[in-house]
């Protein structure tokens, strides 16, 4: 996987590095808009790799990254928003989801949604990925969900970046950090999804827990 990744950043570094910032902007929009085919993974640490070459500097990085990254999860929100929970409540029963797993989310944000969408932000690979979804089914108040976007979006895209500058041309160093944190996630992830799938054929749902 990670000698994948290694030949993914070397041709996102020289690819970004011809296209210059409308590049960063672009790439940190599409990373957003696509979920997962076009990690942060992949093109934040190519980022901080161009920086620490000279070719870019680093505020003006951030802050087009920044903005590709906003603009990129309003659009996921507003795809989902407008189409998500018409496409759940017809074919949900497919993913194992119903009715009143939905309402079930809709109470979740309408109370904790500023957190959710904060701190899910903060989780590595598919995790950030996703927030945008479920706080557009659940039809999160724009402001409320811009605001937490902006504020949560940034440190781990500060992280990403600084580990892609640090490490430099020593990709080790990008994969020796990056293989930790997929360890983590991945662990806990495969454990809510058994989790799930075992509350659902014991007819016990979320909101008995």
């Amino acid at each position: 996987m990670f000698e994948i990744l290694s030949s993914s950043i070397d041709k996102a570094v020289v690819f970004l590095g011809v296209l210059g910032y409308a590049g960063v902007f672009g790439a940190s929009f599409l990373d957003r808009l696509t979920v997962f085919l076009i990690p942060a993974e992949i093109v934040l640490p190519a980022f901080g790799i161009l920086i620490s070459q000279t070719k870019f500097s680093f505020w003006p990085v951030m802050m087009w990254v920044t903005a590709g990254n906003f603009l990129g999860n309003l659009a996921l929100y507003f795809i989902f928003l407008k189409g998500g929970r018409p496409f759940l409540e017809r074919y949900g029963k497919y993913f194992l989801i119903t009715k009143h797993d939905l309402e079930h989310l809709d109470s979740w944000f309408a109370k904790y949604g500023d957190k959710i969408v904060f701190w899910g932000y903060l989780i590595p690979s598919l995790g950030r990925s996703i927030v945008p979804i479920p706080a557009g089914i659940s039809r999160m108040k724009l402001s409320k969900f811009s605001l937490f976007t902006f504020l949560g979006s940034i440190p781990l895209n500060f992280l990403f970046v600084y580990v892609g500058i640090k490490a430099g041309d020593n990709l080790d160093g990008i994969f020796n950090y990056l293989e930790k944190f997929n360890h983590v996630f991945v662990g806990l992830l495969i454990i809510l999804v058994i989790w799930y799938i075992y509350r659902h054929k014991t007819k016990t749902h979320l909101t008995h827990g």
